[in-house]
């Protein structure tokens, strides 16, 4: 595992774990790893990973990137303790797991002052509008702040290459925008019961947020979003002495619902030298929640979907391979093409219709018998299009399957050339020539079948090169989840 680790500046010490995906590094509060350097673009360059390696590249900024003082012309394979410079900032590139990647039960200290939750504003989300200001209350924030962190969180949270890190995302935001000392999510988990931080996300590094374990438990149970004032700003707690001495925190806890059953909850502290959260603090972080949840949901029910399709796909297509003896020729050539698509950076759009698309790559000549010249090819290819036409999902997917056998040099059934060709299709030809020269030719093993398709003029040579160290690293033989 390897991380990158902010060297200087207002983030010094922020670090993030570099996988299976790309992270950017640039001073929008979207990218990766955000960085406040005047000299940084908003996207400023890009970390990815090929074969198991990681390289860095500049995303077209306007005052370049610097490795170990040097000026990247080009994608450069990093090296543990390279220095990635962007203006003023460093960033090292060393191995290990970042801290905030680490057990985010590790990172947190509870406090389960009584004197707290007796003195804390507590109702349904469903009640907010009957909520009573306290009398000389202030006047109500700039309602156009509210509306950009919510558009910032939908924008987020519907971003089909942020899959993994979009609620992550979510709550650097409320961090930085509400502002926020901590913002965390809960989630109960499934072998103890208990409820666990799943994310946790601070200011700065150092800090290790206290948490109310009382106001936490009492949101999740009774379903009810809690609002704490700091007492020194806050009128509705003047005759509570003890919470003044104490100086406790402003916290703000609501509910995380998925699809209408309550899985957890969201919830943001200030320190005691900071204004307390307000009302409106409190609609909004309820407002942002709600949208995790949809989100939460919409993903559940899409992969939910998304697996009855695949499950139904791939018994037919077991079945059909077993008529030909070339049982398991479909799933194969579907891991292979995610681990390409994976490898290339690929969005989750893409990797699933080349999962599909892979796992059909051979139906339109098992649906025929006999299918060998490009005629018929082309003919069976539209006979089980018709077969499927009425399965929606697949719309996207036949184009591709099309291409299937296609080669760069035009020598393919439909004679399309280089220019014609987009890169999902050369994942997908690469692949389905790989399997079925296994399947054809099984004495003639992986890297001599790579090797002879590599000095095939009809095959990407990047591709080729993706694949051999995709055979190399083991990941063309691993899971198909995307």
């Amino acid at each position: 595992m390897s991380k990158l680790r902010i060297l200087n500046g207002p983030y010094r010490g922020r670090e993030k774990t570099v996988a299976d995906k790309s992270v950017t590094i640039g001073r929008d509060a979207e990218a990766g790893v955000q960085i406040l350097d005047r000299s940084a673009s908003r996207f400023h360059c890009e970390v990815f990973p090929v074969g198991g390696m990681f390289f860095v590249k500049d995303l077209d900024s306007k005052n370049g990137t610097y490795v170990n003082d040097e000026r990247l012309t080009d994608e450069e394979l990093l090296r543990v303790g390279d220095v990635i410079k962007i203006g003023t900032t460093e960033l090292l590139f060393e191995t290990g797991t970042a801290l905030a990647d680490e057990s985010s039960s590790d990172r947190i200290a509870y406090n389960d002052d009584p004197d707290l939750l007796s003195n804390t504003l507590e109702f349904r989300i469903d009640e907010l509008s009957d909520i009573s200001e306290p009398t000389d209350s202030t006047p109500p924030k700039d309602g156009s702040k509210g509306l950009r962190i919510l558009y910032q969180v939908g924008k987020l949270l519907t971003d089909p290459q942020q899959t993994g890190d979009r609620e992550a995302r979510v709550l650097d935001l409320l961090v930085q925008r509400m502002p926020s000392e901590a913002a965390l999510i809960f989630r109960r988990d499934t072998g103890s019961g208990k409820l666990v931080p799943g994310l946790v996300r601070t200011s700065a590094p150092h800090i290790h947020p206290v948490i109310s374990r009382s106001i936490v438990k009492k949101t999740f149970t009774e379903n009810k979003a809690l609002h704490s004032a700091n007492a020194q700003d806050d009128e509705r707690f003047d005759r509570h002495a003890s919470i003044m001495s104490k100086g406790i925190r402003s916290v703000i806890c609501v509910p995380l619902a998925v699809g209408g059953v309550t899985r957890g909850v969201v919830y943001l502290c200030r320190g005691s030298g900071q204004p307390a959260f307000d009302q409106f603090d409190l609609e909004l972080v309820s407002a942002c929640s709600i949208q995790i949840g949809l989100a939460q949901h919409a993903d559940e029910e899409r992969r939910h979907h998304r697996a009855t399709l695949l499950q139904v796909l791939t018994t037919m297509i077991r079945a059909l391979e077993t008529r030909e003896n070339r049982v398991g020729s479909g799933e194969r050539c579907s891991r292979a093409c995610v681990a390409l698509a994976m490898g290339l950076r690929l969005n989750l759009e893409s990797r699933e219709r080349l999962r599909i698309a892979g796992l059909l790559h051979h139906f339109p000549m098992m649906t025929l018998a006999g299918v060998s010249t490009d005629s018929g090819f082309i003919n069976a290819t539209s006979k089980a299009e018709t077969l499927l036409e009425n399965i929606n999902d697949l719309d996207g997917v036949w184009p591709l399957v099309r291409l299937a056998r296609e080669r760069l040099d035009g020598t393919g059934p439909l004679h399309l050339g280089d220019a014609e060709l987009d890169v999902e299709a050369r994942v997908l030809q690469a692949c389905a020539a790989f399997e079925a020269k296994l399947v054809d030719e099984p004495g003639f093993g992986a890297d001599g079948i790579i090797e002879a398709l590599t000095a095939n003029p009809g095959f990407d040579p990047q591709v080729m090169k993706l694949l051999h160290s995709c055979h190399l690293d083991g990941s063309l033989y691993g899971s198909s989840g995307v």
